[in-house]
């Protein structure tokens, strides 16, 4: 019996709290999108929060100068005020949540960006990706060595974070490349993002590809970046990647084959086809089939092979082209 008089209290309670809000938020309303900022006065600790939420939620589905106006008024009742108090909770989701939202409002900046040293790295990756989205954003490696990356940030938003810095200072994220001390992930990400530019940087990732034989848990990925940019600066490259000693590297080379559709690969990947790995097998079959009919002609001779592996591996992406 306590038990359920306890339920009902609390559903009480959370009605008449719904009530309050929904009645707050319906005066708000008409301030925030109408008001006048000169004539606004800050809000007062129960309604601010509302007005904060509120904020953030009409400032998604608005662009341009009436996001500014916006902003504005949410200003003049206090809302940043509430929000730079917040980076200082002892809940990281607080504090998360105000630095999304501050990065929204002009002279923001050395908030959001003091956030970088915030000791939860889910806060740390947020200011980042917020301050990506201007051009006075900090150094990309003063924001990477912000983030320590390898040792508590493992995030995928690290690639977005990257393709943001690269829009502002490609040659920058580029730089993290020959970074020593970086970690591997901050490397991919960056090589992601550069691959996404096209051809710019395609001369670029093949040095590397060539530079990386030493690092063979890197090679590889540089060589999927490679084939992603689909510039044929980097077809030598790819090219001699299908003659590693690393099977990785090989099937990594194939895929950048088909991505690139290099039909002077055929016979190398025709070769391939009796490789002793899978993958490599799988990524050389897979590439034929996408460089067109030069590839498929290569496959249907491979599927007469007396070689039962060849013969295998050509017939099964035969039989998934036609599919």
């Amino acid at each position: 019996m306590a038990a359920l008089l306890l339920l009902l209290l609390a559903r009480v309670l959370s009605a008449r709290l719904f009530d309050r809000t929904s009645a707050s938020r319906r005066r708000l309303l008409p301030l925030l999108l109408d008001g006048d900022p000169a004539e606004l006065e800050p809000l007062g600790k129960r309604e601010l929060q509302t007005a904060a939420d509120l904020t953030v939620e009409i400032a998604e589905m608005t662009r341009g100068s009436e996001r500014e106006a916006l902003l504005a008024r949410a200003t003049a009742l206090g809302v940043t005020d509430l929000l730079i108090v917040q980076l200082r909770s002892r809940k990281a989701q607080s504090r998360l949540n105000a630095v999304e939202a501050l990065s929204m409002f002009e002279g923001s900046h050395d908030h959001v960006t003091g956030a970088l040293d915030d000791r939860n790295p889910d806060v740390r990756l947020t200011a980042a990706l917020a301050l990506a989205q201007h051009a006075n954003a900090p150094a990309p490696l003063d924001i990477v060595n912000k983030l320590n990356v390898g040792a508590e940030e493992n995030s995928l938003l690290l690639v977005s974070l990257m393709v943001d810095l690269a829009e502002t200072d490609s040659e920058a994220v580029a730089g993290l490349l020959f970074e020593k001390d970086l970690s591997y992930r901050i490397k991919v990400a960056a090589m992601d993002a550069l691959s996404q530019r096209g051809g710019e940087y395609a001369p670029l990732l093949a040095h590397m590809a060539r530079d990386s034989g030493n690092e063979p848990d890197l090679q590889p990925r540089i060589f999927r970046a490679l084939g992603r940019t689909g510039h044929p600066a980097g077809a030598e490259a790819i090219m001699e990647g299908l003659l590693s000693d690393n099977w990785a590297v090989r099937a990594a080379a194939a895929e950048a084959v088909g991505n690139t559709r290099l039909v002077a690969a055929a016979d190398r990947l025709s070769a391939l086809l009796n490789d002793p790995h899978y993958w490599v097998r799988y990524r050389a079959s897979e590439a034929l089939l996408r460089i067109g009919a030069r590839g498929v002609s290569v496959l249907r001779d491979a599927s007469r092979s007396e070689d039962p592996v060849v013969r295998s591996a050509a017939s099964k992406m035969l039989a998934e082209g036609r599919a």
